[in-house]
């Protein structure tokens, strides 16, 4: 029992964290996304296990925006919420996750286009990340023309 209450951090929440640079014990883990190469720009989207002093924890799922661009008259901060992970689930993260929704608005402006890359992030002392990563190029979007001269001929 001390050693789950040595490394207590039932006060975490992302938006008063750290971020993406704090360490825990068991946490935070996950990927940068739309980092330049020298990481002088990124979005971290990570999980956070914080552990609770009778040994129970909770899981959050963060985005840190606050290193996402160079522009200093862009909003950034560090947010997301707790998500279930039931017992013996792998963490998964997607883009489009299930559980639990963050989106972010970002502006980079050197991690675009061909510079923008993709990393693992794993800040936890006390556990080791053993990762695989999927990436998909999604089609462009095809947009058709709203019909209007039909809309309009009825509402004549």
């Amino acid at each position: 029992m001390l050693e789950s209450t040595l490394e207590a951090d039932v006060l975490f929440n992302c938006t008063t964290s750290e971020g993406s640079v704090g360490r825990g014990v068991l946490g935070p883990f996950g990927v940068v996304v739309l980092a330049d190469a020298q990481r002088s720009e990124q979005l971290p989207v990570d999980f956070y296990i914080a552990k609770d002093t009778n040994g129970s924890s909770r899981t959050y799922f963060c985005a840190d925006e606050t290193r996402s661009s160079k522009d200093k008259d862009v909003g950034k901060w560090v947010y997301g919420s707790s998500v279930p992970v039931l017992q013996g689930e792998k963490y998964n993260m997607r883009l489009l996750n299930r559980r639990t929704v963050v989106t972010s608005k970002v502006y980079p402006t050197t991690a675009i286009y061909g510079a923008a890359k993709v990393f693992l992030l794993n800040n936890a002392t006390g556990i080791s990340v053993k990762a695989s990563v999927k990436i998909w190029k999604m089609a462009e979007a095809e947009l058709d023309p709203f019909p209007f001269s039909g809309l309009l001929d009825r509402l004549v």
